[in-house]
């Protein structure tokens, strides 16, 4: 039993063996001396620390016992009094009686860098020195390994260490004002209005398939034969012009990128020959001016001054007289202006009104053919018309024109189903080339 509650005790404090009596050396000494007795007197006087605050024998008598005259109350009548808690809530109460460690309060050294003297003397500290100040001030400096350095005791610790142990619930510090650097602002994010409701909602409306216009019938009138031909010849003509602004624009870029690469940039020293010419007579008229003396004026008297100050005043009545009455004419013309700006108001918010109305009208009817959406632009629809030598006299004669799968996919994005594509031309990866075949350089 003995040699159980002696291998518990040593369990806890330095390895001993008993059987080795040898004690020769400091090495040997500290291996085989048995400290289980010391170690436990220790750990009681720790014990007592905590659960009274000092040691029993540096305590008063009246400090460690208490007079009970009231006998000793039965562990039932003690149950039946006082409500037994939970482990989890003993555990939580029991506080340590010695009171916990503060922290050093920071030092509020700083270098003098306001007075002339201040700055003379900071400025003749070697980098050391001034390393050595802001770590005995417990101020954040450059460390070794380019980390941040804090604390007397000369820790790396990185910029994340230090802003974990900035207090999140302080409140926040002061930051100095400086009237010639403005603060940081942070710009506010755009809310785009597509938010709020979708742009292309209208276009939905618009029919599936669409309807045909009264003139690409086998047997049209005139009238609607007429205006479809004319709305065909406007959009070839409308796209004609649109195929030669961006091939003369093509053009003009090439002419200056060709006249740009064969002339070198820089300035223009050597002078034409009129420049020289006149450079060389002008020291010939400077010498023949040199002879012509200007006169002086003399000073002036007191009249004329008098007589200047008194027109130079009459001058400024006069300028402050008209302004007057330009103000005056302005205020008795004010509600002319502003009757007239609110008819200008009114008749632009009628023309923006009449203008959204028939942008509506038409993504309702035709969808957002026409307009740019992302990077392309919705292609319309493709007006087919025959001329007049080109129309059926029967049935018979009717030949089916047009693509309904191409005209059902127009539609789609034209009511803003599908995103509108640049169309993929197939392409051949090697050229063909041309032979004349043997049989075509007889001549039978």
């Amino acid at each position: 039993m003995a040699k159980t509650e002696l291998a518990q005790q040593t369990d806890r404090g330095r390895p001993a063996q008993y059987k080795q009596p040898s004690r020769k050396g400091k090495k040997s000494w500290r291996k085989n001396i048995d400290l289980s007795a010391t170690e436990a007197a220790l750990e009681d006087i720790r014990e007592q620390e905590r659960a009274v605050g000092a040691p029993a024998y540096t305590q008063a008598n009246d400090q460690l016992f208490v007079e009970d005259r009231r006998g000793q109350e039965t562990q039932l009548a003690r149950q039946a009094r006082e409500k037994r808690k939970l482990k989890s809530q003993e555990i939580l109460e029991a506080r340590s009686a010695v009171p916990a460690i503060h922290q050093r309060a920071r030092s509020t050294f700083q270098l003098d860098t306001q007075t002339p003297a201040g700055k003379a003397n900071a400025a003749g500290l070697p980098a050391k020195v001034k390393r050595r100040l802001r770590i005995l001030a417990s101020r954040p400096h450059e460390g070794l390994e380019g980390q941040s350095e804090i604390g007397s005791a000369g820790k790396l610790q990185s910029d994340a260490v230090l802003a974990e142990k900035r207090d999140l619930w302080a409140p926040e510090p002061a930051q100095p004002t400086n009237e010639w650097v403005s603060g940081a602002t942070s710009q506010a994010v755009h809310r785009p209005r597509s938010l709020a409701h979708e742009p292309l909602a209208p276009a939905k409306q618009a029919p599936a398939i669409a309807k045909p216009h009264a003139g690409t019938s086998y047997n049209p009138n005139f009238e609607d034969h007429e205006e479809l031909l004319q709305r065909a010849m406007e959009s070839a003509v409308a796209e004609e012009e649109e195929e030669q602004r961006t091939a003369a624009l093509r053009k003009q870029w090439r002419n200056v990128q060709d006249t740009t690469s064969g002339t070198v940039r820089g300035m223009a020293v050597d002078l034409p020959v009129g420049d020289a010419e006149d450079t060389s007579d002008e020291p010939a008229e400077n010498e023949e001016g040199d002879d012509v003396r200007t006169k002086m004026p003399g000073r002036k008297s007191a009249a004329q001054r008098r007589r200047e100050a008194r027109a130079k005043e009459q001058q400024q009545l006069a300028e402050q007289r008209r302004r007057q009455r330009q103000e005056r004419a302005l205020v008795a013309q004010l509600p002319a202006h502003l009757k007239a700006q609110r008819q200008r108001m009114r008749s632009r918010q009628a023309l923006v009104e009449e203008r959204r109305a028939r942008k509506l009208a038409r993504m309702q009817s035709e969808g957002i053919a026409g307009f740019r959406v992302g990077k392309h632009v919705v292609p319309k629809q493709h007006i087919d018309v025959q001329t007049g030598d080109e129309l059926s006299e029967s049935l018979r004669q009717l030949k089916p024109e047009g693509n309904l799968f191409y005209d059902r996919f127009q539609n789609l994005q034209a009511r803003g189903l599908l995103e509108a594509r640049k169309p993929v031309v197939p392409s051949r990866r090697y050229k063909l080339r041309e032979y004349d075949r043997h049989s075509f350089k007889r001549d039978d």
